[in-house]
């Protein structure tokens, strides 16, 4: 036999081995399970949905312009906690920080250990004026069907509010004497993304100076969301979120001359960012996978059904770079794996037969962890290269810090939702929109975007839209989830 017979030979065998490795990995490689099936707490729980429905019914709306806000409905709101949850307002320090947000502190018995702390807000959007008729219950009745509790808040998060209140006040109804100190900080306008005033800043702002180190945060985020795909994968997906996109608007605008129309320049000032904006579009942000969503699809692939897909889910440190170029192409899997840029607002002339002085677009960025504010400014420069195009920011928040998925917090969070069981796949996740945590990262390493409530994907699309509701099912699991948590967590 010739040499170069059996080098092709050695290839082939080589290659024959590489697809056997692929193959097998893909009929083996399965998520370690218990075999068992994850309990949720099936009975229902009539006074936590009295008191949702109750928390609902307080119109307590976030507006861009802090004088436009209802303070009263928030004084309102404060006056039913205290009514609610006498055990917290009474075993634990309050205080309020900003005006309206509240913060609660329950010492704990060794005070060289760091607390943890549980987030919520107390704010919500506004019902879009004009789509009130389009409700199925009033937005803020809080009305209770039997199936769901239907309001703006139910989801978002009032739901996630009242369920740490009431873990928090069962179990100092019981002597709760922790370990480790408990903190309960609820913000005011979350809802204003960026908000100079952001009430959640104040409070990290306040533990800093008081030089209040936190062991680790729990605020909104991620979900459980029960994924039935036939022949491809039948699990209830949890996710953790380790980590959240930055934030950034820009302002794009251009100066001219102005004048009549009918004797127009070769470009009107929105002709010229026109151009801009058509540049920007034309260079998206390149996929990338980062590590934490290597992670997810690497844990999550494992349970896929279909052998054809479980070759590539089931083998991808291979096939990463492929994964990545094509949930680029996906807009809706592209903003896991990209910082996003799109242009929401354009004015420019009075009249149509007026040029333009001043034309004007803002852009929405969602920056992923490792992309700064800076560094998106001066990429969009060098795309758009063109002088007479001004670029101002309008609001920014840097990406906060990802959290490591291998800390004690984070497997006994993984635990308590589920990890392990055989109907459950536990992850984690990066949330898209901006949530209190983020202002928390100066003092603590560990902050982890949770919402034990599970629910439908179909319903998690009606938050800050018509209709969002909460399935009342899925209340007493998560206030177990938080009571647990709180528990175990203060007990080291």
């Amino acid at each position: 036999m010739s040499v170069g017979a059996i080098t092709a030979a050695v290839i082939c065998g080589i290659l024959l081995l590489f697809i056997l490795i692929l193959v097998l990995r893909a009929l083996f490689c399965k998520n370690k399970n218990s075999g068992s099936e994850f309990e949720k707490t099936e009975h229902r729980s009539p006074e936590a949905e009295e008191r949702i429905s109750a928390a609902i019914s307080f119109p307590t709306i976030s507006q861009v312009r802090e004088e436009d806000v209802d303070w009263a409905q928030f004084e309102k709101f404060e006056q039913f906690l205290q009514d609610a949850y006498p055990n917290i307002h009474s075993k634990m320090v309050k205080k309020v920080i900003s005006g309206h947000a509240l913060t609660f502190f329950l010492p704990g018995s060794d005070p060289s250990l760091e607390p943890i702390a549980m987030l919520a807000h107390q704010d919500v959007v506004p019902v879009t004026p004009g789509t009130e008729k389009d409700w199925t219950h009033p937005p803020f009745s809080g009305e209770n069907d039997g199936e769901f509790i239907w309001g703006r808040g139910a989801l978002d998060m009032k739901n996630h509010l009242i369920a740490v209140m009431e873990a928090a006040e069962s179990l100092l109804a019981v002597g709760f004497a922790p370990k480790r100190g408990l903190y309960i900080l609820l913000g005011c306008n979350e809802e204003i993304v960026a908000s100079e005033h952001s009430s959640a800043k104040a409070i990290a702002q306040y533990l800093q100076d008081a030089g209040v180190r936190l062991k680790c945060v729990v605020d909104e985020g991620g979900g459980v969301i029960p994924l039935k795909v036939k022949k491809i994968i039948d699990k209830t997906l949890v996710g953790i979120g380790v980590a959240e996109k930055g934030y950034l608007d820009v302002e794009l605008s251009v100066e001219a001359k102005g004048g009549h129309s009918s004797a127009p320049p070769a470009h009107t000032a929105l002709g010229v960012l026109s151009k801009a904006i058509c540049r920007i579009e034309k260079h998206p942000y390149k996929a990338k996978m980062p590590s934490f969503i290597y992670d997810m699809l690497n844990i999550v692939g494992k349970d896929v059904k279909s052998f054809p897909l479980r070759l590539i889910t089931c083998n991808m440190w291979l096939f990463r770079p492929l994964i990545s170029y094509v949930m680029g192409k996906i807009p809706a899997a592209a903003s896991v794996v990209r910082t996003c840029t799109a242009v929401t607002m354009c004015s420019a002339s009075t009249a149509p037969n007026v040029l333009p002085q001043r034309a004007r677009a803002v852009l929405n960025m969602r920056l992923m962890p490792g992309v700064s504010v800076q560094d998106a400014m001066m990429r969009l420069k060098k795309i758009i290269r063109d002088d007479r195009v001004n670029l101002k920011v309008l609001k920014a928040n840097e990406a906060p810090p990802v959290s490591s998925a291998e800390t004690d917090t984070y497997k006994l969070a993984a635990k308590l939702l589920g990890e392990g069981c055989s109907d459950r796949t536990v992850a984690p996740y990066i949330v898209m929109g901006a949530t209190d945590s983020r202002y928390y990262s100066r003092v603590c390493d560990e902050i982890y975007r949770i919402s034990p409530f599970e629910t439908e994907v179909s319903l998690l699309l009606t938050t800050h839209g018509t209709n969002e509701r909460l399935p009342v099912k899925s209340i007493s699991t998560a206030i177990k989830f938080f009571r647990d948590f709180i528990q175990m967590r203060t007990a080291y």
